[in-house]
């Protein structure tokens, strides 16, 4: 991996990071789902899903040291969705932007269904176990789920774009002036 790959990673992180502790009028704007797709997408390492769970556990330390409230019950669900989403991200060719449009609408619906099945499942004080409990619960969510969706349908293009800069400015131009850096390029993964 390139040294402007590894500093288009740490941005991405370091925004993540940031937006999570950011005070906005929108619950939950943050970017965990475009950096879990990015990972996905660019990352090739065995082991690489576990950067966007660091992140998040990062924050979640933090968020409860400060406030009490980082790790709450239903955390498994939304870390299942942050590998789950990080797989869906391998099938995303980081130059196709149709492609992270439509991971980054995939990623979003998976992290929505997820974590609120996880609310639902696992405080069982707030939402009976009834399938109408279940709707409830997702209806609910809808006002944390703004911020999600605009966070990272701003984000994952954001991420995807300064990633597709630094690589055809780290190989001069080359590729472009070859025809290679496109949208619809079978040579771009």
């Amino acid at each position: 991996m390139k040294h402007s790959q590894i500093l288009i990673l740490a941005l991405a992180c370091c925004v993540t990071v940031g937006l999570r502790f950011l005070d906005t009028p929108l619950l939950n704007f943050s970017s965990m789902v475009a950096l879990s797709l990015l990972c996905g997408s660019v990352v090739r390492h065995p082991i690489a899903f576990l950067l966007p769970l660091a992140v998040r556990a990062l924050t979640d330390g933090l968020l409860h040291w400060k406030t009490g409230y980082g790790f709450f019950p239903s955390w498994p669900f939304d870390y299942s969705a942050y590998v789950l989403i990080f797989f869906v991200g391998r099938q995303v060719a980081p130059k196709r932007y149709a492609a992270v449009f439509g991971g980054s609408i995939a990623s979003i619906a998976i992290f929505f269904l997820l974590s609120n099945f996880g609310v639902w499942l696992m405080w069982a004080d707030t939402y009976p176990r009834t399938v109408a409990g279940l709707a409830d619960c997702f209806v609910k969510a809808v006002p944390f789920a703004r911020g999600t969706i605009l966070g990272n349908l701003i984000a994952a293009p954001a991420f995807f774009a300064l990633w597709n800069a630094f690589a055809v400015a780290d190989d001069g131009g080359v590729l472009a002036k070859k025809g290679k850096v496109s949208l619809t390029s079978a040579d771009d993964r």
